[in-house]
């Protein structure tokens, strides 16, 4: 069979737009499909202003795996805060994040833990900004392990002054995985 040249070149368009029309669809696709299962976030940018790696393997391969520093005025008044998202590893499925909240003048206000483990999460926070405030759902381990359904609480706190106060707390239900409430 013989093909000629001018066939060649529209078979290539025609495959290099089917390639594309395809990869537009799967982006679709996929990003539907991780805002139906409501895929958490906790608030902070994308790309984080600075990032630290540490190797587990000189750590008996648990501890703090990485930290994230985020640059954002939280309080309007100019100058940019500090937040710190930590990953610690614990080797199981039970590790946590941490998260270190800091005003430009290096006052903490915040240190917050996540509870997670293969099951479920049972203590999520997300973050809010203009204006700052950051709403914590957790709920207790229960009875009978992680996977069971207990009531869960939503907690809002706000920036007041320097420091972080509760404004809202409500119960929100049995749930096993907290991530389902935001």
């Amino acid at each position: 069979m013989i093909i000629h040249a001018q066939e060649k070149k529209l078979g290539a368009d025609v495959m290099r737009n089917l390639l594309t029309k395809f990869l537009i669809v799967y982006v679709l696709v996929f990003c539907v499909s991780c805002e139906k299962h409501g895929a958490f976030t906790d608030g902070l940018p994308t790309y984080p202003d600075k990032t630290e790696e540490f190797d587990l393997s000189k750590m008996d391969y648990y501890g703090i795996s990485q930290i994230d520093t985020f640059y954002i005025d939280i309080n309007d008044n100019g100058i940019k805060d500090t937040i710190k998202r930590g990953r610690f590893f614990t080797g199981t499925a039970h590790g946590y994040t941490f998260y270190e909240v800091y005003l430009d003048d290096g006052q903490q206000i915040g240190y917050f833990r996540t509870l997670e483990s293969a099951d479920c999460f049972l203590e999520l926070y997300k973050f809010n900004f203009n204006p700052f405030f950051v709403t914590k759902i957790s709920r207790p381990l229960g009875e009978e392990g992680w996977w069971q359904p207990t009531n869960a609480i939503r907690q809002v706190f706000r920036l007041k002054g320097n420091q972080l106060e509760k404004i809202s707390e409500k119960s929100v239900g049995k749930i096993c995985d907290v991530q389902e409430l935001f």
